[in-house]
């Protein structure tokens, strides 16, 4: 009995010091991937604000977001999938992981995050949850997605580190277009706001995203050796 106990404590030790391992790992590349976003989502909306056609930037980037939204969902389903079916090899726990892991995660980092940083900035953000306002656009590239992980970590060396540097980057277009598309113009335009923005950025990629691809995968692996 002690012995299992200690077997226990040990392995959640070992999870632990991994997650914490990834997340200052991949905090770099969320920085990275940030900024990018940051600076070609400015340039494309910028001009459109410079031209005063502030109605046709709204309604081009909820299009773009309901783009960037469902092929989010898809790399987050791949990269989750590959890494839990990595370390499982259990087709239904990998497939679970793989919709629990996509499902929330993305939720936070595309809509609640954005969200609630925009009300933080005072700004007259609209709450908008596209798994509950466009179920048949986000289930099917969830499925997608999870097929996609198997496959790709069956036949492609290095699928989930593909995967997830793709994950992060069209994650933080999608923050950027939720911001934009619903209530918050002023960072493109006022200086004071960049940085905020940029912060609500980070956190809304980097929390979700790695726990999308990394905690959630680790922490139900069977084996960590």
């Amino acid at each position: 009995m002690y012995m299992e106990k200690s077997c226990e404590i040990s392995a959640t030790k070992t999870r632990s010091a991994r997650v914490i391992e990834e997340l200052a790992h991949h905090l770099p590349y969320t920085l990275v991937g940030s900024l990018v976003a940051m600076a070609v989502v400015w340039f494309f909306a910028a001009q459109r604000l410079h031209q005063g056609i502030a109605e046709q930037l709204f309604e081009e980037s909820r299009t773009a977001f309901h783009l960037f939204h469902p092929l989010h969902v898809c790399l987050s389903a791949i990269a989750t999938t590959a890494l839990s079916w990595r370390t499982s090899r259990r087709l239904l726990q990998t497939v679970l992981t793989g919709a629990l892991g996509t499902i929330i995660p993305c939720g936070l980092s595309d809509y609640v995050f954005p969200y609630l940083g925009g009300r933080l900035l005072n700004q007259p953000m609209e709450l908008h949850a596209c798994v509950v306002a466009h179920p048949q656009m986000f289930f099917p590239f969830l499925i997608l997605g999870i097929l996609g992980g198997l496959w790709a970590e069956e036949r492609l060396t290095g699928s989930h580190f593909f995967s997830h540097a793709a994950h992060i980057l069209v994650s933080s277009v999608a923050s950027l277009l939720y911001l934009i598309s619903f209530g918050c113009v002023a960072w493109m335009t006022d200086v004071r706001f960049v940085f905020p923005v940029f912060l609500i950025i980070l956190l809304a990629v980097w929390i979700p995203c790695c726990i999308s691809d990394i905690v959630i995968p680790t922490a139900t692996a069977k084996d960590l050796d």
